[in-house]
C-alpha cells in the first residue's frame, strides 16, 4: 500500500496513515456514493480503545490519496455503531439520508424544478451542489407522505436528471454529463475486473399526458380541464442507435400522466428529457480498478488497451460510460480498490 494515504474523522475520533497523527487507528475503510436508492454509505472498522466509540449523528469525513493528492470521498453522519473487545464498526450515511427522513408539504407557482429542490435541500439541513433549473411549473404541490427525497427523485424523473451527492456531501440535481471522458483507465495496467452487458431498455418511448387548456386557451386558462388532451401531450422515442426522436412513440412506449404539465411543449420536453436519461445508460455493469479516489457519480470514464480477443472489447472500446455508483475499499487484505457501476 505504498503511496496510499487516508484520513478519517468521526466526531472526536481521528485516524491517519501518517505516523503520530490522530488519536486512533483504522482497520478498513469502505465508502460508497450512488445515484440509486437512499444515498451513499460508509463502513469503518476501527481498532477498539478505551475511548468512547462514535455516536449516531457524529459528523464523518473520509479522505483518500492514491499518490496524486488527497480527495474527500465521503461526508456524512454516523447511523450506527457496534463495539466488540477488539473492533468498533461504524456505519455512516450521506446527506440524502436527511432528505429521506424529512416529511414536507408545500405549493409553488411559476417555480422551476431546481428551485423546489434547493428549498427542500435547505430544509433538510444539507448543502446544495449543482442544481439545474429544469422546467418551470405553473403550479406544483408537494403532499405529505412521500419524504423529501422521493419528491426530489420524482422531479428528477420529470426533468431527466439524476440526484446524488459528491465526496463533500453536496446534493446534486443535474442532467447527465456529456462530452469526453473525465477518467481513462488502461486495461492492462489499472483494470482488475470488468463486466458489462447490453440489454434492451424496458421501454423505447414515452408518451406524456398533461392537464389544462394552456395550449389552446392561453396561460391564464392553464387550470381549465379539457375533454381532449391531445393538445397537452408529447412523445419521444429511441432509435436503434439510442438517439432521441421527438414525436415518435416507439413500440414499447410508456404512458406518463402528470398534472404539473400544462402545455404540449412542456409535455414534449419532458418526454425528450426522460428518453435522454435512458439513452445515457447504453451499457450496464461494473469495473474494478486500482484505487482512484477522484472518481465520483456522474463522471464519464473510458477504458483503453482492451485486448481485441476479449469479449468486453466490442462493448467498451471507444465508448464513454457514466458512473452511477462508486465504492472505494481500503484494507490490508484487499489494498485500495475502486469499483464503478454503470
Amino acid at each position: 500500500m505504498a503511496g496510499i494515504a487516508y484520513e478519517v474523522t468521526v466526531g472526536s475520533f481521528q485516524a491517519s496513515s501518517q505516523a503520530g497523527q490522530g488519536n486512533g487507528h483504522v482497520r478498513s475503510i469502505v465508502s460508497e456514493l450512488t445515484m440509486d436508492g437512499a444515498g451513499g454509505r460508509c463502513w469503518l472498522e476501527l481498532v477498539a480503545s478505551d475511548a468512547e466509540p462514535p455516536a449516531p449523528g457524529d459528523e464523518t469525513t473520509i479522505s483518500l490519496d492514491d499518490g496524486n493528492g488527497s480527495v474527500t470521498v465521503f461526508t456524512g453522519v454516523v447511523l450506527e455503531t457496534k463495539a466488540s473487545p477488539e473492533t468498533v464498526f461504524v456505519v455512516g450515511a450521506d446527506a440524502l439520508a436527511k432528505l429521506a427522513q424529512l416529511d414536507v408539504s408545500g405549493a409553488y407557482e411559476q417555480t422551476t424544478a431546481g428551485a423546489i429542490v434547493s428549498e427542500l435541500v435547505q430544509q433538510a439541513g444539507a448543502t446544495a451542489g449543482t442544481t439545474e433549473d429544469g422546467p418551470t411549473f405553473t403550479s406544483y404541490v408537494l403532499h405529505r407522505g412521500p419524504r423529501a427525497l422521493r419528491h426530489i427523485q420524482r422531479l428528477a424523473e420529470q426533468c431527466g436528471f439524476d440526484v446524488y451527492t459528491d465526496g463533500a456531501g453536496q446534493v446534486h440535481f443535474a442532467a447527465p454529463k456529456e462530452g469526453g471522458a473525465d477518467h481513462t483507465f488502461t486495461y492492462r495496467k489499472q483494470v482488475l475486473r470488468i463486466e458489462l452487458r447490453r440489454t434492451p431498455p424496458a421501454c423505447d418511448g414515452v408518451v406524456v399526458w398533461g392537464e389544462g387548456a394552456a395550449s389552446t386557451q392561453g396561460s391564464e386558462k392553464s387550470h381549465w380541464l379539457i375533454a381532449d388532451l391531445s393538445s397537452v401531450s408529447g412523445k419521444a422515442a429511441l432509435n436503434g442507435q439510442l438517439e432521441v426522436q421527438s414525436g415518435s412513440e416507439g413500440e414499447l412506449a410508456r404512458e406518463v400522466r402528470d398534472g404539473a404539465v400544462r402545455t404540449g411543449d412542456d409535455a414534449t420536453a419532458q418526454a425528450e428529457a426522460r428518453m435522454k436519461l435512458l439513452a445515457s445508460r447504453p451499457l450496464r455493469g461494473f469495473a474494478e480498478v486500482l484505487g482512484t479516489p477522484a472518481v465520483k457519480p456522474g463522471d464519464l470514464v473510458e477504458f483503453d488497451d482492451i485486448p481485441a480477443t476479449h469479449a468486453v472489447h466490442a462493448l467498451a472500446s471507444g465508448k464513454v460510460l457514466r458512473v452511477r455508483a462508486v465504492r472505494h475499499t481500503l484494507s490490508a487484505r484487499s489494498g485500495f480498490i475502486t469499483r464503478m457501476e454503470f
